[in-house]
C-alpha cells in the first residue's frame, strides 16, 4: 500500500510540473496589446511612383524603412534568419507599400509552388499587408503576393474568419535578385473604406505586415504579435498616420463578355 501511494504521488507531482511548465510557456506565448501602439508616420509623394518593383524613386530613397520584424514561426522569439525592410507612401489616388525580403541565397532561395491568383498559403514564400482603414480593430483587408508577383487579397473578421472571395483593384510588381527579392504595392484608395476625419485631420489606419519564408518556414511580423495571434490581429496593429486621402469611392471593375445562343 506504502507503495502505491508513492507512485500515485510520483505520477501527481509530474502532472503537475507538466502543466505548471505548460502554462507558463502558454503565458510566455502571449501578451495583451500595447498601450500605446506604435506610429508610423507616411508622407506625400513629390514625384510619380511607377510600379516596376525597383523601388528606385527618390522618394523611396528618402524613406527610412521598417525593419524590426518579430518572429512567430516556427519558434516564437528570437534573431530572424530573414530580414525584411518595408516603406510607405501614398499620393492622391494610392497607398504606396515596398518591400525587400532579403535572402543570403538570392532567386536560389525562393520557394514558389503556386502561381494563380489568391494561391495557397503556405506553399510559396509571401510578402503581405493587412490595413484596418476604419480603426475597428476587428477587421482587416490582406494585400499578398510571391516573389513572382501573383496577388492574393481577402478580408478578416475578428483576426480569424476569412472572405477569401473579396477581390480588389491593386497592383504588385515583384524583381527578383541576388540578395532576395523586392515587391512594389498600389493600393488605390477607392479600394478600402475608410472615413474622412472633420477639418481634413490626418487619417489613421491600423496597419501590419508579415513574411512567410518558405525554405525555413520561416513566418515574421510587424508590429510584434503573438504566434497565437498572427498578422491578421488588428488590436495589436501600429497605427499609420499622416495620410491624407480623397472622399471615399466607389471602386468597379467591368469585365466585358459575350453570350451566345
Amino acid at each position: 500500500m506504502i507503495h502505491k501511494i508513492s507512485i500515485e504521488n510520483c505520477f501527481i507531482t509530474i502532472f503537475m510540473m507538466l502543466f505548471v511548465g505548460s502554462y507558463a510557456q502558454q503565458k510566455q506565448a502571449t501578451f495583451p496589446p500595447p498601450s500605446s501602439p506604435i506610429l508610423i508616420n507616411t508622407t506625400k509623394t513629390k514625384g510619380k511612383i511607377i510600379i516596376d518593383g525597383i523601388l528606385n524613386e527618390v522618394d523611396w530613397k528618402n524613406i527610412k524603412p521598417i525593419s524590426n520584424f518579430f518572429r512567430i514561426e516556427p519558434k516564437q522569439g528570437g534573431k530572424p534568419l530573414y530580414s525584411t525592410e518595408v516603406k510607405i507612401l501614398f499620393d492622391d489616388k494610392n497607398l504606396y507599400i515596398g518591400a525587400f525580403c532579403k535572402d543570403s541565397l538570392g532567386k536560389k532561395g525562393i520557394r514558389v509552388q503556386d502561381l494563380r491568383r489568391d494561391f495557397n498559403y503556405g506553399e510559396n514564400d509571401v510578402f503581405g499587408v493587412q490595413i484596418d482603414a476604419q480603426n475597428t480593430k476587428q477587421f482587416s483587408v490582406s494585400f499578398q503576393t510571391t516573389p513572382y508577383g501573383n496577388q492574393k487579397d481577402l478580408q478578416v473578421f475578428n483576426g480569424i474568419n476569412n472572405d477569401v472571395d473579396w477581390n480588389a483593384l491593386w497592383s504588385v510588381k515583384t524583381t527578383r535578385t541576388k540578395d532576395g527579392y523586392y515587391a512594389e504595392f498600389a493600393i488605390p484608395f477607392k479600394s478600402l473604406r475608410y472615413n474622412i476625419p472633420k477639418n481634413n485631420a490626418p487619417i489613421n489606419w491600423g496597419i501590419t505586415f508579415f513574411r512567410l519564408a518558405r525554405r525555413d518556414y520561416e513566418q515574421t511580423i510587424f508590429p510584434k504579435i503573438p504566434q497565437a495571434y498572427g498578422p491578421h490581429r488588428m488590436s495589436y496593429a501600429a497605427i499609420l498616420t499622416g495620410i491624407k486621402a480623397p472622399k471615399p469611392a466607389t471602386n468597379l471593375q467591368v469585365t466585358p463578355y459575350f453570350l451566345y445562343n
